[in-house]
């Protein structure tokens, strides 16, 4: 017992140090999805490209419809640039947030100044318009050697926000997915802790079961009960070939989980042909409800060692089962001789391990109390949602 305990302390030290750990990075996790960038690229160009016109058309001076196909060439060239900034963004993945923006930002420069010289291109050199030569002719007696320098890097400030604005929209997509995925594996570690817990505790059911089953055998074998002794071994080790052979995270049906208490029960009726009673009453309609598997044995074990092994008369150990507001409710009871003497306190670890089990499994949906019962005895109750699917 005292090695169980060990590794169950030190499985509750691992599972904490796991779950506090910061999950292990992956560039990949911080990728978009290729639809989403280039879509978001084509809608961005797109929708500049529509109320631009809209507003030139609404408000500039007659002829704007001729600016249409220029400005169309112009979006073109938007899109190839900010999609070879997405090329770049793709490629260029480090770990912090923060740097990833600072990557972003700085790609996006000098895209921004071959766009800006593309845009000078179209509408000041290869399709002016009418009135093109006036603003040249202005700008060329401001700045008579670096008027186009001035036209780019005015063009740039300008549109630098706007590459600026899809490449901030970029991290943080890429930083959504990447927050994501490293939910999903804490979820997938948080799982994988739960389910090492539940088999802890399950485990250390049977090595309790063990002790006390070992000692009522030595009891048989020293008053010379061969027989039952024999019928004992027999009957213990059909309840271990069915118990081990079940996987400690299963769910069972209760009419299945009766059936392994059952076994049990034979094993211990050997022991108290003259006083052990027991009585089950299980609805039909409750057979197929889902229960943890094992759930039942710490409880009626004590109910033996406490209520049985001390007594000197027959004593009733009662399983039932109800349903109430969607929850499936177990309760045992067993009788107490007031006459037979007063058994020693427990470690509490058969109850303790019961209730853990339905609170890591279940939450606040399930829970177990215990205490004296209104007929004297003593009873156990448990319960847990009700359902009749995926056991």
């Amino acid at each position: 017992m005292m090695k169980m305990t060990v590794n169950s302390d030190a499985l509750r030290d691992q599972r904490a140090k796991m779950l506090a750990a910061a999950p292990d990075w992956r560039a990949s996790d911080a990728r978009v999805n290729p639809r989403v960038a280039i879509g978001s690229i084509i809608a961005m160009w797109l929708l500049y490209f529509l109320i631009s016109t809209g507003l030139a058309l609404l408000t500039g001076p007659s002829g704007q419809w001729e600016q249409i196909w220029r400005r169309g060439v112009v979006v073109v060239a938007g899109i190839l640039c900010t999609f070879v900034l997405y090329k770049l963004l793709q490629r260029i993945q480090p770990q912090s947030f923060g740097a990833r923006l600072a990557v972003a930002m700085g790609a996006a420069v000098p895209l921004v100044i071959i766009y800006a010289s593309v845009n000078l291109l179209v509408f000041y050199y290869w399709f002016p318009a009418a009135d093109t030569h006036l603003v040249i002719d202005d700008l060329r007696g401001q700045y008579p050697v670096t008027w186009q320098t001035v036209l780019i890097l005015d063009s740039s400030i300008r549109w630098y926000f706007f590459f600026a604005v899809w490449a901030a929209l970029y991290v943080a997509f890429g930083y959504a997915n990447e927050m994501r995925a490293v939910e999903r594996r804490a979820n997938h570690f948080r799982l994988e802790a739960k389910n090492a817990q539940l088999r802890a505790l399950h485990y250390q059911v049977n090595p309790h079961f063990l002790f006390n089953t070992l000692n009522s055998l030595s009891t048989l074998v020293m008053r010379g009960s061969k027989a039952e002794a024999e019928t004992m071994i027999m009957n213990l080790s059909a309840f271990l070939r069915s118990s081990l052979a079940i996987d400690p995270e299963q769910l069972v049906s209760l009419d299945e989980e009766i059936a392994l208490q059952r076994l049990y029960l034979d094993i211990e009726q050997a022991r108290f042909p003259d006083r052990l009673q027991v009585e089950v009453t299980i609805p039909a309609a409750l057979e197929d409800a889902c229960v943890p598997v094992l759930i039942l044995q710490p409880i009626i074990e004590n109910a033996i060692k406490y209520g049985v092994a001390p007594s000197k008369g027959k004593i009733a150990v009662r399983v039932a089962a109800t349903s109430e507001y969607g929850l499936l409710v177990l309760r045992i009871e067993n009788d107490i001789d007031a006459k037979a003497p007063t058994p020693a306190p427990g470690t509490g670890l058969g109850l303790g391990n019961v209730r853990e089990r339905l609170l890591t499994r279940y939450g606040p949906a399930a829970g177990c109390e215990w205490g004296r019962a209104d007929h004297g005895g003593f009873f156990v109750s448990l319960w847990l949602p009700l359902a009749r699917n995926g056991c």
